[in-house]
């Protein structure tokens, strides 16, 4: 139990009358009042600092910061709609397929596969009036954003459903908002297993508590359990990247401390012992007078003289006896790694030619964005079926606008030049219209000549230019 858990313990517990589940005075300021809502369960323990994690991780590292928006950024591309299930086999495999997106190789098929399973509702329900407008503030991609940000940097994503107590709509959530992960604490029985949360409460200088019922929790599996039910809340990336994280932190604050109290670079003085300590101290005085006229880029290679013997002692190391620069591209490199983000994407020196470049956008569009969608869908639709009004229809996001994962147009025309196809399926493949073409054309399979057909081959009669489909 950590420290809120101890003091929350002192406060008398003083039932509170509800209504539809939810406390009449549901927001208590502990320190005023000195009042905890009663609500069955025990605090549970997070076992990592989800404020620091904010603070010093994604508000205070520009490395982390700039990862973080480059996934979200993506993921906030998506568009979502409600859709009915037509194909259930259909809706299985393409559900299957898009939790391993990084291994997905035909884009096309994985369309066809969904515009077989799903299609529009004729007619939108309250799940569809969420999507437009979650809330009087918020967009769904606000949503989204906010969503998926916490989750990549606490490990945990919080949604509160305020539900509609009455009426036809009744248990559907009547706006959607996403909470502070970093505040949110979960009660469970800790008696029993395994252990399951029983609701939730979010505490900052109040206790706002939620039933079970109302709160969408998202997580990445943690692997930490112990008695407390650290096992509840999902385990940061950058818990795991706690070393690096402080690294770099602690590495750009030498880097600025340098600058600002970096002071005299060293001392010179006159070494010459048998020197009159007088004389030596203005011939000191004149030598760093005559160093300091003489700089810059009109003076490089001239030579000083001095008429004593002197010498300089430096003080302290600058940035470049500190190698800063290359301990940043270090750290850049392994957050990158923890996030699954290529680092050309983040103008890493070493990793920055076009095709990288390319490659890695559709690298992060399959193993950053992609899985945080299909994670993001599942997790909706879970409560929607579940908690909030018992849905037949789902939510999901078109993987298409992803240019990305198009292909190539070059090497698809490369590769259908020679392939054994008819026009017709070529032009499916590239997807472009058949308008133009009579049948006879259409079925005709044109070899890489782009004059022949194979059946004039065998006839051994050629095709005449002006039978020859246009762009071939």
């Amino acid at each position: 139990m950590n420290i809120l858990g101890f003091e929350l313990k002192k406060i008398e517990k003083v039932p509170l009358p509800t209504t539809n589940n939810r406390p009449i005075a549901s927001v208590i300021p502990l320190v005023e009042q000195g009042k905890l809502i009663n609500n069955p369960g025990t605090i549970t323990w997070q076992g990592q600092n989800g404020e620091s994690q904010v603070k010093a991780g994604y508000s205070g590292n520009d490395i982390v910061y700039s990862i973080i928006r480059l996934i979200v950024d993506k993921v906030k591309q998506a568009p979502w709609a409600e859709y009915q299930v037509v194909n259930e086999q259909e809706y299985k495999k393409y559900s299957a397929i898009m939790k391993r997106a990084d291994l997905i190789t035909d884009w096309n098929s994985v369309e066809d596969m969904r515009s077989k399973a799903l299609k529009l509702v004729p007619v939108k329900t309250k799940i569809s009036d969420l999507l437009h407008t979650p809330n009087e503030n918020d967009s769904w991609g606000d949503i989204i954003e906010a969503y998926s940000t916490f989750k990549l940097i606490t490990g945990d994503a919080f949604v509160y459903g305020k539900l509609i107590p009455m009426g036809k709509n009744m248990g559907n959530p009547n706006e959607l908002f996403v909470l502070p992960s970093q505040y949110m604490q979960i009660m469970a029985d800790l008696s029993v297993f395994p252990v399951k949360p029983l609701n939730y409460q979010l505490y900052m200088q109040f206790v706002e508590q939620f039933t079970k019922q109302e709160i969408l929790h998202d997580k990445y599996f943690n692997p930490n359990w112990n008695i407390v039910g650290n096992q509840l809340y999902g385990l940061s990336p950058l818990q795991a990247a706690a070393k690096v994280l402080t690294r770099s932190n602690e590495g750009k604050q030498a880097a600025v401390s340098n600058y600002q109290n970096g002071g005299p670079k060293g001392i010179l003085f006159v070494s010459d012992e048998k020197a009159d300590p007088v004389f030596s101290l203005q011939e000191a005085k004149d030598l760093k007078s005559t160093l300091a006229r003489n700089q810059g880029s009109l003076n490089v290679n001239q030579i000083e003289t001095s008429s004593v013997k002197v010498d300089y002692v430096p003080l302290g190391l600058s940035p470049v006896d500190l190698d800063l620069l290359n301990a940043e591209n270090m750290d850049l490199r392994a957050l990158c790694n923890i996030y699954g983000v290529p680092s050309q994407l983040l103008n890493d020196p070493d990793n920055k030619t076009y095709s990288n470049t390319r490659d890695g956008e559709k690298a992060l569009t399959v193993r950053c964005a992609l899985p945080m969608l299909t994670s993001i869908r599942d997790q909706f639709n879970r409560k929607f079926c579940k908690d909030w009004g018992g849905s037949k229809n789902i939510i999901d996001f078109d993987p298409m606008v992803f240019q990305e994962l198009q292909e190539d147009k070059a090497v698809q025309v490369g590769w259908l030049k020679d392939a054994p196809l008819t026009l017709r399926r070529k032009l499916e493949i590239m997807k472009e219209p058949t308008d133009g073409y009579d049948e006879d054309q259409l079925n005709s399979i044109i070899l890489s000549n782009g004059m022949t057909t194979l059946e004039d081959i065998l006839n051994g009669q050629p095709l005449q230019p002006n039978n020859t489909p246009s762009g071939y």
